[in-house]
């Protein structure tokens, strides 16, 4: 039978790239077990631990000659897994998310309905602000990221071009975009326009 610390091991050598927690390796062994494994795997330089709790292995990117790491997005997501959150980028961050921005935040800010959490990944911060759960669950989580850049940009502020960006992100679930009626109102023709557009 292949060890618990082998079968981890060889998880993470074959998928480059992926993140991942304790959680995800609860059916091979203890809990205890699996953090000593990846402990020693992190140690040993097989692995990183790229904040407390998440790991992944690096993937190497022939063409630039350097290793490449989760994007910050991919992160933010890993956490709110780990800990069962459901959460929305809000702000800077839902601009960078949707296209709307090409600017990069130094904070990435995100609602959910978790408590209050700060973390720092390669010099970036994740923050996690916590609200209702109805103010992000009532919605997929593409409507929700949609309905935080709308409010980002501001009620008087929205472009032509602005629609058209949020069209292409929204390009796979125009449906959504009518089941919007707990919205307020200015919100709901913002959708409108964005579903005319796709």
């Amino acid at each position: 039978m292949i060890s618990a610390a082998k079968q981890i091991k060889s998880i993470m050598i074959n998928n480059p790239g992926k993140i991942y927690s304790i959680n995800d390796f609860y059916n091979l062994a203890t809990k205890n077990t699996i953090k000593s494994i990846l402990y020693r795997l992190n140690e040993e330089g097989t692995i990183i631990r790229i904040i407390d709790g998440l790991y992944t292995k690096p993937r190497y990117s022939e063409i630039l000659q350097e290793y490449s790491y989760p994007n910050i997005n991919d992160v933010a997501e890993k956490i709110a897994e780990k800990f069962a959150w459901t959460i929305s980028p809000t702000g800077d961050t839902a601009l960078n998310y949707t296209g709307l921005s090409t600017q990069v935040p130094n904070e990435f800010i995100y609602i959910s309905d978790g408590p209050y959490r700060e973390y720092l990944y390669r010099n970036k911060k994740i923050i996690f602000k916590h609200t209702s759960n109805r103010n992000i669950s009532l919605y997929s989580n593409k409507i929700s990221i949609i309905i935080q850049a709308i409010k980002a940009l501001g009620q008087n502020n929205i472009t032509d071009n602005n629609i058209k960006i949020l069209s292409k992100f929204a390009n796979d679930i125009k449906d959504e975009l009518k089941n919007t009626t707990k919205l307020p109102f200015w919100i709901k023709e913002i959708m409108e326009r964005i579903y005319m557009n796709i």
